[in-house]
């Protein structure tokens, strides 16, 4: 039995569009979790009562407050793995159009034999067909962002669009006492998941055939603005303390710095002193969380050190990223 679970915040008209696409393609004995994260009482009435339409299908779970991302996704999934016949849970945005056969074509990557238990889908832009997502990538420069092209290493899935067994997600529950990091909020939190799901043996899958079209960041206001970049790379930073091995840390350092010196240069000149300030100060006040939370992770091991190498793309970021970025450093350089 699968359980698909989505959260909305704000997004009431793309939520019930999601679920238009979804509910004739879900399996038979599939159910949706549906939880509204602090919308406000006009959406909540509204998605209550769309759920109220499908009783058999939806779960619809209104939260007074915005959890965010990670804690909303642990609320919904304590709800659904709460009933014995989950087997496979699929997280799906809500601001995604889900395609004929998609769910079974991710569910067709499982393989409990070699421990793929985590699949990613293929996500499109909507507006072009471009590649918006393959999964998750990690660079040498140590930032983790979407994958887009197929030859890149898949890390593991996206929370966009990411199934997971009922076996990875209670190992992970019982080995390191959460699901999410809650602290994160939300940004990274998916990339955190899937690190501590491959320390613990279990690999992922790409299902070239699951085909969803995902507007991208529609409940955060977009993909470039002060929110997502606060918690972007302040969760960027927190998930390399918490899961990243020391030694290979190391080795990354001057990439590293390399990388946080252009995150600054791009968005001073933008004028984000402020956001840039905060992200920093607030990741160095969390390090002492994320060190404690380190130790059970390093010790919950089950896979070499060494191994981490092998789930890291050898390119610095994404292909063409200096280019563009380049080139926009002399854009907004030249005269009005």
């Amino acid at each position: 039995m699968l359980a698909i679970l989505i959260i909305n915040y704000r997004t009431a008209a793309a939520t019930r569009a999601c679920l238009d696409a979804l509910l004739p393609l879900a399996p038979a004995d599939s159910r949706i979790f549906l939880l509204d994260n602090g919308s406000g009482e006009t959406e909540a009435s509204t998605l209550a009562a769309y759920a109220g339409r499908h009783p058999e299908k939806v779960y619809f779970d209104p939260s007074e407050e915005n959890l965010g991302f990670a804690a909303g996704m642990n609320r919904l999934l304590g709800r659904a793995l709460a009933e014995p016949g989950i087997r496979q849970v699929l997280l799906l945005n809500s601001d995604t159009l889900p395609t004929p056969g998609c769910v079974a074509s991710m569910q067709a990557q499982i393989d409990p034999a070699t421990r793929t238990d985590m699949v990613a889908a293929r996500l499109l832009n909507p507006q072009n067909d471009g590649v918006d997502s393959l999964g998750i990538t990690l660079y040498r420069s140590t930032l983790a962002s979407n994958r887009k092209r197929v030859e890149e290493i898949l890390l593991g899935p996206s929370g966009g669009c990411a199934l997971f067994t009922r076996r990875l997600l209670e190992d992970l529950r019982a080995s390191h006492g959460e699901w999410f990091d809650e602290d994160f909020f939300c940004y990274a939190e998916d990339t955190d998941l899937v690190v501590r799901a491959r320390w613990l043996g279990y690999r992922p899958a790409y299902a070239a055939d699951a085909l969803v079209y995902h507007a991208g960041s529609l409940s955060s206001g977009g993909a470039d603005n002060d929110f997502v970049l606060y918690h972007g790379i302040r969760n960027s930073l927190w998930w390399l303390v918490k899961d990243a091995p020391g030694g290979w840390l190391l080795r990354s350092l001057p990439w590293f710095i390399l990388l946080h010196c252009g995150i600054c240069l791009r968005h001073l000149r933008r004028g984000r002193v402020r956001v840039l300030w905060r992200l920093y100060r607030d990741a160095l006040r969390g390090l002492p969380a994320m060190r404690k939370k380190r130790a059970v992770v390093r010790h919950s091991r089950r896979m070499p050190v060494g191994e981490f190498s092998n789930w890291v793309e050898p390119h610095f970021y994404e292909r063409d990223y200096m280019r563009r970025a380049w080139r926009e450093l002399w854009r907004d350089n030249a005269p009005p």
